[in-house]
């Protein structure tokens, strides 16, 4: 019964602490299934040209945005050591690294629109591509400097606000996206382009108010985190840096295996691309709740790892991952219960309805493996392990799942996995794959934390 107790216990307190992570990251995904609801309402054609487009923006700026959640553990860290300049100067360190890198991915998003003309794609499908992703580079820098401003917020357990401005921007996100796209109220009518400005706007004024909340919070006013603005430190930039490139690697690894598969499928047809855009969309909403559970354990564990207890650490990772796995399992069911009505909320194509309802029965079934490589990825960050991610998905998305995929979808190695049912199937395998292998070297860094302790 204490031992039931205790489990409960954390669970709340991990709850309290991560449900605003979670309500966060859905907020964002509930932007982006705005944006495919909106664009997909507006025509099939457009939805896939945006499809393209934002599976390209993500492949880009995923991995620049990435390498700033590095800040998140490091200053949870100093936060649950008690050391208040520990946490100022890590912020104002990863806040000139999350700049830098907010230019530099301008650059490449601009090289990508241009890579995309040799891309051998519908001319009208890639016409909206391009310029989606035009518009859209004009927020690289609010978006990769959030990591530094939330990841702060975050790892001071201040995770109600961070909640909060993206709920916001989320609420804003539905009549801007539905203005713009339409032509409303004097507005041009951008198409699947209308969505990318929206997100710009709404992304410069949440990163606004984001840093307002650092400087006018009741509870940072002793940090003082914006006043006399450190310098750069080249060594505490590099600490920082090598900590988070593996996570921007490990985002590109894995959205090299779901956005590229996305850029593959659109070689198929309008139907394909836009059947793979809404079920991606209807699945991500779950991921986005696993991954902020787990941030949530990554706070807590980090936290209690500077405070020099890594049994607590070790015992939050436990009871959190479990808890984690468990809503996956619900939402599986429920996923295989309402497919359909999901689906429809997002096309009104039978032909599209038709085969996303397939590919969302490939994403109920790897609900529980992408939980699992979510939740062991984040907790080992706590650890401050980000190398060891990248390569196990590099086995497992390359090594395994993208020939799988191209082997399925364009050579017909196995009838009925033909086309997008192949690429799915393929992701089903390399999460699984990824998941395991992961939780192995969780296991040892258990072991190495409590035989130090």
């Amino acid at each position: 019964m204490h031992r039931y107790r205790n489990v409960i216990t954390e669970v709340n307190s991990l709850v309290k602490l991560a449900m605003p992570v979670s309500l966060a990251q859905l907020s964002m995904v509930g932007m982006s299934a705005t944006d495919v609801l909106i664009a997909g309402n507006a025509g099939t054609l457009e939805l896939a040209g945006m499809n393209l487009g934002v599976n390209t923006w993500h492949m880009i700026i995923l991995f620049f945005m990435g390498i700033g959640l590095s800040t998140q553990p490091l200053v949870a860290k100093h936060f649950g050591a008690g050391r208040d300049q520990g946490v100022k100067h890590q912020f104002n360190q990863s806040t000139w690294m999350c700049l830098m890198l907010g230019l530099i991915a301008t650059l490449v998003v601009w090289g990508g629109v241009w890579g995309m003309g040799f891309l051998a794609i519908d001319p009208s499908i890639l016409s909206i591509a391009r310029e989606f992703l035009l518009v859209i580079s004009l927020c690289a820098i609010p978006f990769c400097m959030t990591p530094a401003v939330r990841g702060t917020l975050e790892g001071m357990s201040l995770t109600r606000v961070v909640f909060l401005v993206n709920f916001t921007a989320f609420l804003l996100n539905i009549p801007l996206d539905y203005i713009l796209v339409n032509g409303l109220f004097g507005f041009p009518r951008f198409g699947g382009v209308g969505c990318a400005w929206a997100t710009v706007v709404l992304t410069w004024l949440s990163f606004g108010t984001t840093v307002a909340v650092l400087k006018w919070h009741r509870k940072l006013r002793r940090q003082r985190l914006l006043a006399n603005f450190e310098r750069p430190n080249i060594e505490s930039i590099k600490r920082t840096l090598i900590l988070g490139v593996p996570i921007g690697v490990s985002f590109v690894v894995e959205l090299s295996m779901f956005s590229g598969a996305g850029m593959m499928i659109a070689a198929f047809g309008a139907v394909e691309a836009g059947a793979h855009a809404v079920a991606i969309t209807v699945a991500s909403m779950s991921f986005m709740l696993y991954m902020g559970l787990a941030q949530g354990v990554t706070i807590r564990a980090s936290q209690f790892l500077g405070a020099g207890d890594p049994g607590s650490a070790w015992y939050t990772i436990k009871v959190g991952s479990s808890f984690n796995m468990f809503i996956a399992l619900i939402i599986c069911i429920a996923f295989v219960v309402f497919t359909e009505p999901l689906i429809r909320l997002f096309s009104h194509d039978d032909e599209v309805v038709k085969l996303a309802v397939i590919l969302l029965y490939f994403g109920a079934a790897f609900q529980l493996a992408d939980c699992l490589q979510v939740a062991v990825i984040h907790a080992l960050r706590a650890y401050h392990d980000t190398s060891s991610p990248p390569k196990y998905q590099l086995l497992a998305f390359w090594g395994v799942g993208l020939p799988v995929g191209v082997g399925l979808s364009f050579y017909d190695l196995w009838p009925g996995l033909e086309g997008a049912k192949g690429m799915w199937f393929a992701m089903v395998v390399s999460l699984t794959l990824v998941g395991l292998l992961l939780l192995g070297r969780l296991q040892r860094h258990r072991k190495d934390s409590l035989t130090v302790a």
